[in-house]
């Protein structure tokens, strides 16, 4: 695969950086409440919020990089396939989107205490249900996100061994 069919190092970069970060963010915030309340349970949820904000920068500058200066590729596929393929990376971009804002909007609602260093004020701490709809709410774009990146990496994969377009290497970081 040429230069041309592949696309340029930041993008890729950008690419890997997030998916780990959200693979990683979501095993954190399945297990947050199975840590002791108190101190390991405020450092764990931190190190969560910590982690979302750096996928926030990152995902902010994958952004601008896209519209910026990233290498444009044609699509794999030019009919429905290739459609399809298009919707769903603008759903995972939405999905992005939206998980990290609520989780900001969650540590404001709630009002987190980072690492006992200082507590974020909580929005409206009369409100009881507030707190839990809003975390509810970020869990469930969480769990969609991370079963459209499944059925994305799944499909990638199809690509490279079942269909062998040499698909999955437009986005694979070289080895040079």
């Amino acid at each position: 695969m040429t230069t041309e069919q592949s696309y340029d190092s930041k993008s890729i970069y950008y690419h890997w950086i997030s998916a780990l970060l959200i693979f990683l963010l979501w095993i954190i915030g399945q297990n947050i409440d199975s840590f002791e309340r108190g101190d390991p349970r405020v450092i764990v949820r931190s190190i969560h919020i910590m982690l979302g904000l750096i996928l926030a920068l990152v995902f902010i500058l994958r952004l601008t990089w896209k519209f910026t200066g990233a290498r444009k590729l044609a699509p794999s596929d030019d009919g429905v396939m290739g459609k399809i393929a298009t919707g769903t990376h603008h759903l995972l971009y939405l999905l992005m989107a939206a998980t990290i804002i609520l989780g900001i909007v969650a540590v404001w609602v709630r009002g987190d205490n980072i690492f006992n260093f200082f507590t974020v004020p909580a929005f409206d701490p009369s409100n009881e249900d507030l707190p839990d709809d809003v975390v509810d709410f970020h869990g469930l774009l969480a769990n969609s996100l991370l079963i459209l990146a499944g059925g994305h990496s799944l499909l990638a994969i199809w690509h490279q061994r079942i269909i062998k377009d040499g698909l999955l290497k437009r986005m694979w970081p070289s080895l040079k």
